[in-house]
């Protein structure tokens, strides 16, 4: 079972999709949906939704669930991740 960063709500891990935070150029850290569930790092959960998106984007829960207060959420990039994964499931 695991907690979505957005709603707050418990799930199996095979229902909610896992984000990571990967470290690029400069040391900066861009949140990323790791759809394998393979990426290294802490990872951080959440639904398939995007009402789930904007209320964690809301709450700041990125930094807080990854532990990593310098990490770098362009919500438009996940929103667009969410829909293809969710497109794909359909």
């Amino acid at each position: 079972m695991r907690t979505c960063i957005g709603c707050r709500q418990r799930e199996r891990a095979s229902v909610l999709v896992r984000l990571v935070a990967l470290r690029g150029i400069a040391d900066t850290a861009q949140v990323t949906i790791d759809e394998r569930g393979r990426l290294p790092g802490r990872g951080a959960w959440l639904h398939r939704d995007e009402r789930c998106l904007s209320l964690a984007v809301r709450r700041n829960a990125f930094g807080t669930a990854l532990r990593d207060r310098g990490v770098a959420v362009k919500p438009t990039d996940l929103a667009e991740q969410l829909g293809a994964i969710t497109s794909e499931g359909s």
